[in-house]
């Protein structure tokens, strides 16, 4: 132990993370408020208070990395690189991970079931940062060349929640609650000592006391409600899942709702609000506290409120940013509310961006009419030059595509190239098999046709040969790219 009680290691300590990964393979993280990662060695700097000399304890500056290799946060997306880094200097760790002062890439893992753009990409963000490019099995192994996990008994045994430590140097108070995400400051099953935290999103602060959850609005909030309230409360007994919709608070300014902030069952709700619930904007972080809890999985859903004096600067924080776009309270507005998707949490949210990748681009065979062979025939339309290109094939070409089943028929005879509305009768020279997604790709230049009919994705009525002579001069046929309707605006 070093003489400020934290452990110093001879050693890199071994983690591993996830980025955005661009088309040039620069990785950058999915905070918007963060740099991009740079080749070697990184040194983390705060976006908050240049001041800082991350990581700090009360802050959530610091070069972020998980200590699990199989966190199910490290999801294999196309465009996510998930990789394993090497951090030293001054860490503040959880049992999940840590946040470093400085930290390299040191390999990159390459999904079993990656695509062609993916692995070309992975390929490119491997060679500019100078690291091997392992299958995902071997991640683990390779990242252990390069320094050593941060040992099982950095956290004496205790049967309370335990506090995070600062290894490395730079002690932390161990007073201090945990900053967010990680575990929740006190036992759940002996709330003696009161612990304060503010869920930032739902505006509401959270105390644990007697065995209990007290959930009451941020005083930010009720100064926007102005007078004249009308609440709608649950019933006492009510359960609740965290995320649920709780209560709902209508005034003058619109109607606001409160979501429970961790499940459980509802143990009371304030009385003295059903008498005067102007007593909600007039006190609301004392006499005007909403409802009483008795929580039902406390591990799960603690992490999610951020605890200790931090919360009140966060809180700030997110107020301040939201006010400048607009409205600092967009996010329980109900009005706004409900002209989005119906989420409760960021798993609902996940949930919806995975169906809009998943839904087809193409709906139906009208679809692919309007939409695709619409920007095909204006960029025939506009470029006489491009037409009389493609009219050198001599062919027609009939792009035959399933999911959903539908047809594009060129004609590209008599040195001009035009988009046929209906096939002629055994006129059809040459017939190329994908799906409507995969035409896209075709159209927009992200296709390769050689690697699609090594595969099987294309499918030619003719040898490899001739079909690549006509996909050479088909590629000049250009369309600009374009992103489909969300699934709920259909």
């Amino acid at each position: 132990m070093s003489s400020e009680g934290a452990p110093d290691y001879l050693e890199a300590v071994v983690g591993y993370r996830a980025w955005h990964v661009e088309e040039d393979g620069l990785l950058r993280p999915w905070t918007f408020m963060a740099l991009p990662w740079e080749p070697g060695a990184n040194r983390a700097v705060c976006a908050r208070d240049v001041r800082h000399a991350p990581p700090v304890a009360d802050c959530m500056c610091g070069l972020y990395a998980l200590t699990d290799p199989a966190d199910r946060r490290l999801d294999f997306r196309a465009d996510q690189a998930v990789g394993a880094v090497a951090a030293w200097g001054d860490l503040e760790v959880h049992r999940s991970g840590f946040r470093a002062e400085h930290a390299c890439v040191t390999a990159l893992a390459l999904p079993d079931r990656a695509g062609f753009e993916q692995r070309e990409t992975l390929a490119r963000a491997a060679e500019r940062y100078g690291v091997p490019l392992v299958a995902a099995d071997r991640l683990s192994d390779e990242a252990l060349r390069h320094g050593a996990p941060l040992p099982d008994d950095l956290w004496a045994p205790s049967p309370s929640w335990p506090s995070p430590r600062r290894a490395g140097g730079g002690a932390r108070d161990p007073h201090a609650l945990p900053l967010i995400g990680s575990h929740p400051p006190v036992d759940p099953a002996a709330f003696g000592t009161a612990a304060r935290g503010i869920a930032l999103d739902a505006h509401l602060w959270v105390e644990t006391a007697l065995g209990a959850v007290v959930v009451g609005l941020t005083a930010a909030l009720a100064r926007d409600l102005g007078g004249d309230l009308k609440l709608t409360l649950p019933e006492p007994g009510a359960a609740l899942e965290a995320g649920d919709p709780a209560a709902t608070v209508s005034t003058a300014a619109g109607t606001f709702g409160i979501w429970a902030p961790v499940g459980g069952s509802i143990l009371a709700v304030n009385p003295r609000l059903v008498e005067d619930p102007n007593l909600l904007a007039r006190d609301p972080e004392g006499a005007g506290w909403l409802l009483r809890l008795a929580p039902r999985d406390w591990e799960r859903d603690a992490p999610a409120v951020t605890w200790g004096a931090a919360a009140s600067r966060h809180y700030a924080a997110v107020v301040a940013r939201d006010a400048e776009r607009g409205d600092a309270f967009a996010d329980v507005r109900l009005e706004r509310l409900r002209a989005l998707p119906p989420v409760r949490n960021a798993g609902d949210v996940l949930a919806h961006l995975r169906a809009e990748r998943e839904a087809p681009r193409f709906p139906d065979a009208e679809a692919v009419t309007v939409e695709l062979g619409g920007r095909v025939r204006d960029a025939l339309a506009v470029d006489a030059a491009l037409r009389a290109r493609l009219g050198r094939i001599d062919l027609v070409v009939r792009f035959a595509l399933h999911e959903p089943d539908a047809e594009l028929l060129l004609d590209l005879r008599g040195g001009q190239a035009q988009l046929l509305r209906r096939e002629p009768a055994d006129d059809v020279d040459l017939e190329l098999s994908c799906s409507g997604e995969d035409a896209y790709r075709w159209f927009i230049g992200k296709l390769d046709p050689a690697s699609a009919l090594r595969c099987g994705d294309l499918r030619s009525s003719a040898g490899a040969a001739p079909t690549l002579r006509a996909l050479a001069v088909l590629k000049h046929l250009r369309i600009p790219a374009w992103d489909p309707a969300p699934i709920w605006a259909r």
